[in-house]
C-alpha cells in the first residue's frame, strides 16, 4: 500500500482556552495553595509523559524548552524575520513545537499517530542555530539533532504510529528491539505469584536474546538486592529508580500539600501517593485510591499517577498524569441525583442480575472545572480508579471536565444537512454532557467480572447459573492474577470504551435519564438532544477512521474504534436507520450520513439491546476467545468504509488545542495567581514554559541514560 502523505498540523488550527478563572477565584488561599502544590507535582510529574511518547520526544522537549526559557517566542519570531524567514515559516515553527508540548510529544495524543514539521529540516535547524539558547548550549543542541533529526521528520514505518517493531511500529515503553511476543513472555513473568510486580510504572530493556531489564518508576533504587531471575531460559533483572529525578521533584511539592489539605482522606491519600513513588509500589498507589475514593465531593479534586493503558501497544504499561480541578456546584447537582437514583435506571441494562454486581456502591460523581492537567491529552470525564479489584468491592469516582467541552461552529460540521447541522450545533454541549455523564457512571461504573477469590472460590454461582448465548454452564472467569487488561490485551481499551458508550446511547432512551440530567429542555427537546447525542457516535465513526491503519488493519485510538463498531451495530440493523448517502461537495466525492431519529427508539434500541448482551457478558466471563472474535467483527473495515475513510481524510479540519493557565506562586505562600495566556501558538509555548518552571535540565539526563537503547537502528 502506498504510504500517506507525512502528517502536518496546519497553521490555521484553532487553539481553545481551558478557562478556570471563575471558579479559581472563588478560592480562598488554603485552596489556592493545595491546587498550585499538586498543579506542580502534576506537570513535573508529565515530563515522563515524553519519554513514553517516542524516542526522540524527551531530547525534543529539552531544546525547545531551553530556547523558549532564554528568549520569548516574540523574541524569536523578530530574530528570525530579520534572518531571511517569512511570517508563514515562523508559524510553522511555532504550530509544530506549541502541538508538541500540547501532546508531550510527536505523536498526536488522539489517535497515536506521528505529525512532522511543515518546514524544510534545512531550515528548522538554521531556526535553532538563531537562537540564544545554542550559543549557550551549543554541544547540547548538536548532539540533540544528531541524534534526533532523523526520527523528528521520518515517516515510513516503523516510525508512523506507536507499535511494537513486529507489527510495524515503534514504542518507547520498550526498547527498539523488543517484539510483542518478547514483551509477552515478560508479562507471564510478572504474573508469577512470587514476583506479583505491576507492569503499570514500568519499562522494559532487551539487552540480548535471552537477557532483559525491567526498569521500575521509584525514587529509591535499593528495594532489594539486585539479582537475576531465570524464567523460560531468560535471565531477568529488576531496577528500581526510573524517572528518580522527576519523581523526587514531584514528592518535594506533594508533601507541601500536607498542611494545605481539606481533611484526613486528602493527607492519608497524600501519604500513600509518597510512598508510591518512593518505592514504586503499585500496591501503595492503590491505597492512595482507597482514600481517594472516601474523599466524597472535595472543593478540589486532583489525582497523579501511572493511570491509562491506552498507548502501550501491550495495554498494561499505564501512561503518567495528574491533574487538579474545582467543583462546578450547578452541575454537579445533577450528577449527584443521577447516582441517587443509579440503581434504578441501572435495572434497564439488558444483561441478567448475576452478570451485574451484587451492590451498587454509590460513588462521587462531580462536575469540575480543569484547573490544570499535566499529560499528553485533556479527557471530557474520567472513571476511575481503573484496579478492578477495587472497583468492584470498594467503589469508584466519576468526574464531568465541563470546561473542557466546546461549542461546534456549523461551518465545521462534517457530513451533515443543513437542518442537522443547526441541531448540531444548538444541542451539541448539554448532548454530550449526557453522554459523558452515562458512559462514566454507568457505563464503565456497571458490569460484574467474574473471578477466582484469594481463597480459590469463585465470586458466582457456577453450578447453576447458565451461560445467557450458549446456554450452557459458565467455564471461564479471571485467575487470580488476571485482570480486564492482561485478558484481553490490544483491544482491551476499545472494547470498554465501546461498552461505555453503548450503555450510554442505550440508557439515553430511557426518560428518566433525561429528566435527571437535562430537565430544563422540553421532551420535543430532550428527543432531538437524544438524536444528536446518537448522531454524534455515528458522525465521529466515520470522522475517526482517519485513526485507521489500512496497511496493519488497526486502529490506532480507542474511542474512535468504539465509535465506529456501534455505527456498524446500527448499520447492520437496517430498516433504513443509519444510512451513507454518497455525492459531491465542491467537485470532491463527499457524504452526508443520516440517522432516522423516528427509528432510535425501536429499531436503534433493540440493536443495541442485543450488543450490549454480548459485550458484558463476554467481558463478565473473561471469555477473551470469543469476545474478540466478537467485538472484531465490527471492527473490520471493508472497502467501502476505506472509500469513506480517504473523504474523511480529505475533508478533516485540525484538531483544537487545548491551552491551560498557569497556577503561580506569589512570595513565600502570599498569593496564587492564575496566568492566562493569548490563544496563540506562541501563548502555548509559553504556558508550557511557564508549567515547568525552568526545570528542564534532567529531561536531558534521563534521556541519556537509555537513549541507544530506544533509537532504532537505521541507515541514514
Amino acid at each position: 500500500m502506498e504510504t500517506e502523505a507525512a502528517p502536518i498540523i496546519p497553521t490555521t488550527t484553532s487553539i481553545s482556552p481551558v478557562d478556570c478563572t471563575k471558579a479559581f477565584n472563588e478560592l480562598n488561599l488554603k485552596e489556592k495553595l493545595y491546587a498550585y502544590y499538586f498543579s506542580q507535582a502534576s506537570w513535573v510529574g508529565s515530563k515522563i509523559c515524553y519519554f513514553q511518547r517516542s524516542y526522540e520526544s524527551p531530547a525534543l522537549f529539552y531544546l525547545f524548552q531551553k530556547i523558549f526559557l532564554n528568549e520569548t517566542p516574540e523574541e524569536v519570531k523578530q530574530k528570525l524575520l530579520h534572518n531571511g524567514f517569512d511570517e508563514v515559516q515562523v508559524q510553522q515553527i511555532f504550530v509544530y513545537i506549541g502541538t508538541f508540548f500540547e501532546n508531550c510529544g510527536n505523536f498526536k495524543s488522539f489517535g497515536d499517530c506521528k505529525f512532522i514539521p511543515e518546514i524544510s529540516k534545512e531550515k528548522f535547524l538554521e531556526f535553532i542555530k538563531l537562537t540564544k539558547a545554542y550559543t549557550i548550549y551549543q554541544p547540547q543542541f548538536d548532539f540533540v539533532w544528531e541524534n534526533t533529526n532523523y526520527e523528528l521528520y521520518a515517516y515510513h514505518n516503523p516510525y508512523q504510529i506507536i507499535e511494537f517493531i513486529n507489527n510495524q511500529g515503534h514504542t518507547s515503553y520498550y526498547s527498539s528491539n523488543i517484539s510483542q511476543q518478547n514483551a509477552e513472555q515478560i508479562s507471564k513473568f510478572m504474573e508469577q505469584k512470587d514476583i506479583n510486580l505491576s507492569p503499570l510504572n514500568t519499562r522494559l530493556l532487551k539487552h540480548s536474546e535471552t537477557e532483559y531489564e525491567i526498569l521500575v518508576a521509584s525514587i529509591t533504587k535499593d528495594l532489594q538486592p539486585e539479582k537475576d531471575y531465570e524464567f523460560e531460559g531468560l535471565k531477568i533483572k529488576i531496577t528500581y529508580g526510573d524517572f528518580k529525578p522527576f519523581l523526587a521533584s514531584l514528592n518535594g511539592y506533594l508533601e507541601k500539600c500536607i498542611k494545605h489539605a481539606e481533611n484526613d482522606h486528602q493527607v492519608e491519600m497524600i501519604k500513600s501517593y509518597l510512598k508510591h513513588f518512593e518505592n514504586g509500589s503499585i500496591d501503595e498507589h492503590k491505597n492512595s485510591q482507597r482514600h481517594w475514593i472516601k474523599d466524597k465531593g472535595p472543593i478540589i479534586e486532583t489525582n497523579i499517577g501511572f493511570i491509562e493503558s491506552y498507548l502501550d501497544p501491550l495495554k498494561v504499561r499505564a501512561e503518567f498524569e495528574g491533574f487538579v480541578s474545582v467543583v462546578n456546584k450547578e452541575e454537579s447537582k445533577k450528577l449527584e441525583e443521577l447516582v441517587s437514583k443509579a440503581e434504578g435506571i441501572i435495572s434497564h441494562l439488558p444483561w441478567p442480575k448475576e452478570f451485574e454486581v451484587e451492590k451498587f456502591t454509590k460513588p462521587d460523581f462531580t462536575s469540575l472545572e480543569v484547573l490544570t492537567f499535566a499529560s499528553s491529552g485533556i479527557p471530557i470525564g474520567i472513571n476511575i480508579p481503573n484496579y478492578d479489584d477495587i472497583r468492584q468491592t470498594e467503589g469508584f469516582k466519576n468526574v464531568n471536565l465541563g470546561n473542557v467541552y466546546s461549542t461546534p461552529k456549523k461551518e465545521n460540521v462534517l457530513f451533515a444537512n443543513e437542518a442537522t447541522a443547526e441541531l448540531y450545533c444548538k444541542y451539541f454541549k448539554d448532548s454530550l454532557f449526557v453522554i459523558v455523564a452515562l458512559h462514566e457512571l454507568l457505563g464503565h461504573g456497571t458490569g460484574k467480572l467474574f473471578q477466582k477469590k484469594e481463597d480459590d472460590t469463585l465470586n458466582f454461582d457456577q453450578e447453576h447459573l447458565l451461560h445467557p448465548i450458549l446456554n450452557t454452564k459458565i467455564d471461564t472467569y479471571y485467575d487470580k492474577n488476571e485482570t480486564w487488561h492482561s485478558k484481553f490485551g490490544d483491544i482491551s481499551s476499545s472494547y470498554e470504551e465501546c461498552r461505555a458508550d453503548s450503555v450510554a446511547i442505550y440508557l439515553s432512551c430511557f426518560q428518566e435519564s433525561l429528566d435527571i440530567l437535562i430537565p430544563e429542555y422540553s421532551k420535543e427537546e430532550q428527543s432531538d438532544l437524544v438524536y444528536i447525542a446518537w448522531y454524534e457516535i455515528v458522525v465521529s465513526s466515520i470522522k475517526g477512521l482517519e485513526y485507521y491503519n489500512p496497511e496493519l488493519k488497526k486502529w490506532g485510538q480507542a474511542h474512535t474504534a468504539a465509535a465506529y463498531a456501534i455505527t456498524k451495530v446500527l448499520i447492520e440493523a437496517g430498516q433504513g436507520l443509519v444510512t451513507i448517502e454518497k455525492t459531491e461537495k465542491e467537485g470532491k466525492p463527499y457524504v452526508y450520513i443520516h440517522l432516522d431519529k423516528s427509528k432510535i427508539w425501536t429499531v436503534g434500541k433493540e440493536a443495541m439491546r442485543k450488543f450490549l448482551i454480548g459485550l458484558q457478558v463476554y467481558k463478565s466471563t473473561g471469555d477473551s476467545v470469543r469476545g474478540i472474535e466478537f467485538f472484531n467483527k465490527y471492527l473490520a473495515v471493508d472497502d467501502e468504509m476505506l472509500e469513506y475513510r480517504k473523504i474523511a481524510l480529505d475533508n478533516k479540519k485540525p484538531r483544537k488545542l487545548s491551552l491551560q493557565s498557569h497556577v503561580k506562586l506569589v512570595g513565600n505562600e502570599e498569593n496564587v495567581e492564575l496566568v492566562n495566556f493569548e490563544s496563540t501558538f506562541e501563548g502555548l509555548i509559553k504556558s508550557f514554559t511557564h508549567h515547568y518552571e525552568g526545570q528542564v535540565d534532567d529531561v536531558y539526563t534521563e534521556w541519556l541514560k537509555y537513549h541507544n537503547e530506544f533509537r532504532i537502528k537505521h541507515n541514514k
